[in-house]
């Protein structure tokens, strides 16, 4: 039995706002983590990743905007519009400003979020271009899907939201992000794999007794888990929008605020657990002139 287009809104409103509470919690675990140190001093200036921190700030703005947006949807659907259609036709308006807009924030948040994994992958591997040439390819692809899709959703007449011409690009755009995460999150663990391989032939039979999980394994573990979390989401927001089903509403709630929850989640799981943990880091250094590192 196909949901309705009504209940498909309602049920896309209440995924989003309970993922942006959860949002809202790692935001601010987040946060303190990037302003501050682990004794819970401010963090001087020159030692915050100021690229992170507009990275979140960005996201927020977006997802926040965005759930604005629904409830203003909502509110005109079931208060405001009493013509003909009911809430139906509200939702159906492909070509309202709402819908543009939401679909805008989908994009900004997508893109936003393959961005700064390809920046995680270029710093991990000594700030070559080449590893993340076929990444930025794909990044590209997506933002010309994103760009595509915005500009018939300017000129589509009423109830065409899902038409034959939106669909292509829909398809492109949720397609090509998977392949973007799948590939750089696949290549980050490989490197960080490599560069455990190599540090387990310093350490002494004691180290693994003692410490049986390295920094290095709990990062791999930390990158998968989390990026899995956006991925199974666009996998599931592909299906929905392939079959042109209404559960495309809650699925794309949770596919955009899943960006921001899994970005903040590796910042916070990457963090030392206690200000007074023992000094059993691994500190990597990438050395310039490895083989990764020569591909400036």
């Amino acid at each position: 039995m196909a949901v309705s287009l009504p209940a498909a809104e309602l049920a896309g409103i209440f995924v989003s706002c309970v993922l942006y509470g959860i949002y809202l919690v790692t935001l601010g675990m987040a946060g303190r983590v990037l302003l501050t140190t682990r004794s819970g001093r401010r963090r001087p200036r020159s030692r915050i990743n100021r690229i992170v921190v507009a990275v979140s700030a960005i996201l927020f703005v977006n997802a926040t905007l965005d759930l604005a947006l629904i409830f203003n949807t909502i509110l005109e659907a079931f208060v405001s519009y009493d013509g003909p259609g009911g809430p139906e036709h509200v939702f159906k308006n492909g070509s309202g400003w709402e819908s543009f807009t939401k679909a805008f924030c989908v994009g900004v948040q997508t893109l936003t979020g393959d961005a700064i994994l390809i920046y995680r992958c270029w710093f991990i591997w000594s700030k070559s271009w080449r590893i993340i040439g076929l990444p930025i390819l794909l990044w590209l692809g997506t933002l010309t899907c994103q760009v595509g899709l915005l500009v018939l959703l300017r000129s589509i007449v009423f109830g065409q939201t899902n038409s034959g011409n939106v669909l292509p690009w829909g398809l492109g755009f949720w397609a090509l992000t998977i392949s973007t995460n799948i590939f750089t999150t696949s290549v980050i663990v490989y490197r960080i794999w490599g560069v455990e391989q190599q540090s387990k032939k310093y350490r002494s039979s004691d180290f693994f007794l003692n410490q049986p999980e390295s920094m290095l394994t709990r990062s791999m573990r930390n990158i998968v888990e989390s990026g899995m979390i956006y991925t199974v989401a666009s996998i599931l927001e592909l299906a929905a929008f392939t079959t042109q089903s209404t559960l495309s509403y809650p699925v794309s709630a949770m596919a955009l605020h899943s960006v921001g929850i899994t970005f903040n989640l590796i910042i916070i799981r990457g963090a030392p657990s206690r200000p007074d943990d023992p000094v059993s880091e691994i500190q990597v250094h990438f050395s310039e002139s490895s083989p990764a590192g020569s591909n400036h």
